[in-house]
């Protein structure tokens, strides 16, 4: 088990070690916080340091991390520890960017990242492997220390230099023994490219191997989503600035079909504040039936990082 303890004098050592022997150093801090139609709320709070740090897109270093989750007077606490390792091309994210560790949530040993390496055999053309961890946030699952593994691949392709797609399918295993199999495509059309503003259609869908899992988290026998979005992309004085915003049909199919209407809107800006210390803020709202048996399900997040190099 991984006790906070242990994960403090962990990094502790591994920021001594950094600052001796790495020519650059960094620090991470990080902050996420959420909340959802359950009044179930996770506030994480994660901080590490950065060796042989060369830019935000490529460092490696270590984190540790405590999670608090609550809801309706009920409490509970989840330590974790990890590494981080990012060595990618700024301009098409090519490479590498990873986090892997382990988090001890009651009394069970869960691993938790993300991980994805981008491939661009060719200008237009972009191939993705991925690999995430983590724990499913209810309270019936944190208190079963219930946790997944997500493994996936995606293929995005250009055609005429304003039409992308992208296409994914991934395998979802929980420690539960449930499993799930994903398939997902984007359709992106940059309708004005000089402004930032593209079109979106999005559709997800999913089957779970089992339904019986007791109650602990939302698992229908097959699930569909479709979105229609309207995004854009601006970049200014060495900021960045995304986001999408739509609405679409989600369909469960348990027994019998469930159909609802479905909302999503997301907005995230990252550039440089005082000097090389850089600040990254992200915020979304999505309704839609997550791992809560609710339903008009939503929840919303925000995260914020900032990475300080010395």
């Amino acid at each position: 088990m991984i006790r906070r303890g242990v994960a403090s004098s962990l990094l502790l050592a591994a920021c001594l070690f950094g600052t001796a022997h790495a020519q650059n150093f960094g620090g991470l801090a990080n902050v996420a916080g959420e909340t959802d139609a359950d009044h179930f709320s996770a506030v994480r709070l994660r901080a590490g340091g950065l060796f042989a740090y060369e830019s935000p897109w490529k460092y490696f270093g270590v984190a540790a991390q405590e999670s608090f989750y609550s809801q309706s007077g009920w409490h509970q606490n989840a330590t974790g520890v990890l590494g981080l390792w990012r060595d990618q091309a700024r301009d098409t994210l090519a490479g590498i960017n990873a986090e892997a560790g382990v988090v001890d949530v009651a009394g069970r040993t869960r691993p938790i990242g993300d991980v994805a390496w981008n491939l661009r055999p060719t200008t237009n053309t972009g191939v993705e492997l991925l690999a995430a961890a983590g724990l499913v946030e209810t309270q019936a699952a944190i208190e079963q220390g219930i946790g997944y593994t997500f493994w996936g691949a995606s293929v995005e392709q250009t055609f005429a230099e304003r039409f992308t797609v992208i296409a994914l399918v991934g395998y979802q295993p929980f420690s539960d023994g449930n499993d799930r199999v994903h398939f997902r495509a984007r359709f992106v059309w940059d309708a004005l490219p000089e402004q930032g503003i593209n079109l979106q259609a999005r559709w997800r869908q999913y089957h779970n191997s089992t339904t019986d899992v007791g109650g602990a988290y939302f698992d229908p026998q097959n699930y569909q989503q479709w979105l229609g979005l309207v995004g854009f992309r601006k970049r200014l004085s060495g900021w960045t600035t995304t986001g999408t915003v739509g609405a679409g049909q989600e369909y469960i199919h348990n027994g019998g079909t469930t159909t609802q209407p479905t909302y999503l809107a997301e907005l995230r800006t990252e550039g440089p504040i005082a000097g090389d210390a850089r600040l990254a803020v992200q915020a979304l709202y999505n309704r839609s039936a997550g791992f809560s048996n609710s339903p008009d399900y939503w929840w919303g997040l925000v995260n914020v990082t900032l990475i300080v190099p010395f």
